[in-house]
């Protein structure tokens, strides 16, 4: 298998001019590496799934507290097959039975509320062309002319891989599951937004796979998706009026579309996300919830600045804490073992606008990989599921990072003698990157 381009992996962290990677701490932290066999619960692969969780079947909504949260898990992208293992990229070869499985044979093991498909990735540039990617399934394109092409990594393949995956998509609604499609992903995908986009792109979502009868609907005619979710990790002079135009234009059509954003956790030194911070912020009801991404932002996440209540005030609507199925699946940090999982879960469980947690994806918790999202869905149903991890304790800063080679945060952080980064911040080992961490760690 070659390696491929995933639109959600990043490998860096930008945060104004400054990119930035946190490996370890000592101090007040210090238990989170020392304690890492401690939790009573673990997340090594393994093929067996702890008991199912009862299915919850319940709409998105504007109150967040309950007794049991929500559980969202992002299918499309397989991330059990982007090809990184602890070693970096290439170091992680699998066959393609262990691919994504079905969309319905996740929502069978009856963890999840809301599915969310990644990633319709490239749109924008007023010529209403779009283009849907599956990963290992293949991608769909609509060209601007209207032309329709299926292919996979550039060979054509069937339209019917597209319209299978919508009987998945029924079939999990059958069960009381939302799907909702996520717009975007990496800020290296090429989606835009010029003058106009918005009101464009709403109506031809609307009807490629929502309420509306378009003439190109990829997961068939009789499909219609539960909402759609803005997962935009770039910014230019019309994304946020675009973006409000594109939520505005579907809500108009109809008012019931479940919208989301997805804002990183990293808040800029003004309290606010730059690339949808500016539209949930000012148009909160047009949203039904946020999930911020915690994972590939380790200065924001357990524990060098885990800031959710922060966010707290930065929007009143209910909160979702976007998390990674497995340390390969979050690159530069942020991945939680069950007792890590545990002390964020004790910190947020009875404020009000906790509203539940999200996995990336639901092929690297799952098995045959391994068994995190049946811990997550436990934790998410009020059991305890590990222990050993203090609560967050005083913020990390810049000062106080040093640099050095790996494949993965985690691995970086586990080994202290890999070597430093060039100055120029490259590695002489190519599937290694430049990952930041505390210096006194080592």
């Amino acid at each position: 298998m070659t390696a491929k381009y995933n639109p959600r992996t990043k490998w860096i962290i930008t945060a104004g001019v400054i990119v930035v990677v946190v490996i370890a701490i000592a101090g007040g932290v210090g238990g989170y590496f020392a304690n890492r066999s401690s939790s009573s619960s673990d997340t090594s692969i393994s093929s067996t799934v702890a008991s199912t969780a009862s299915q919850t079947s319940t709409a998105a909504g504007k109150t967040a507290n309950s007794t049991s949260k929500h559980f969202f898990g992002y299918w499309g992208q397989s991330a059990v097959g982007n090809d990184v293992g602890p070693l970096g990229l290439g170091t992680r070869r699998i066959t393609a039975d262990q691919e994504q499985y079905d969309i319905g044979h996740y929502c069978d093991l009856g963890y999840y509320q809301t599915m969310n498909i990644a990633f319709l990735y490239d749109f924008g540039g007023g010529d209403g062309h779009w283009s849907l990617d599956l990963s290992s399934l293949g991608r769909y394109h609509v060209l601007a002319d209207g032309t329709v092409s299926t292919e996979l990594n550039g060979s054509p393949i069937d339209a019917s891989v597209f319209t299978t995956v919508g009987q998945g998509i029924k079939h999990c609604q059958s069960l009381g599951i939302k799907v909702v499609l996520s717009l975007g992903g990496d800020m290296h995908s090429p989606y835009t937004f010029v003058k106009g986009d918005g009101a464009l792109y709403g109506k031809i979502f609307y009807d490629a796979f929502l309420g509306g009868s378009g003439s190109h609907r990829p997961f068939g005619a009789d499909v219609v998706l539960d909402g759609l979710e803005l997962d935009i990790e770039k910014t230019d002079t019309y994304y946020t009026q675009e973006q409000i135009s594109l939520v505005q234009t579907v809500k108009a059509l109809n008012s019931n579309v479940i919208f989301a954003a997805v804002p990183q956790c990293y808040l800029n030194g003004i309290n606010e996300d730059l690339n949808t911070g500016p539209v949930f912020g000012s148009h909160p009801e047009l949203f039904d919830y946020i999930i911020v991404q915690y994972y590939n932002n380790p200065t924001c996440s357990y524990p060098f600045g885990f800031n959710f209540e922060i966010w707290t005030n930065v929007t009143k609507l209910p909160l979702v804490i976007g998390l990674a199925g497995d340390e390969t699946s979050a690159i530069t940090g942020g991945f939680l073992n069950a007792g890590q999982l545990q002390a964020v879960i004790d910190m947020v469980w009875d404020n009000a606008q906790f509203y539940g947690m999200s996995v990336y994806d639901v092929s690297s918790s799952n098995p045959w990989f391994s068994n995190y999202s049946s811990i997550m869905s436990r934790a998410l149903h009020g059991e305890t599921v590990g222990s050993g991890y203090p609560p967050q304790g005083a913020f990390t800063s810049e000062s106080q990072y040093a640099s050095r080679c790996a494949g993965t945060w985690n691995y970086a952080n586990d080994t202290c003698s890999l070597t430093r980064c060039a100055t120029d911040g490259s590695c002489a080992n190519s599937s290694w990157y430049c990952f930041d961490f505390l210096s006194p760690n080592c």
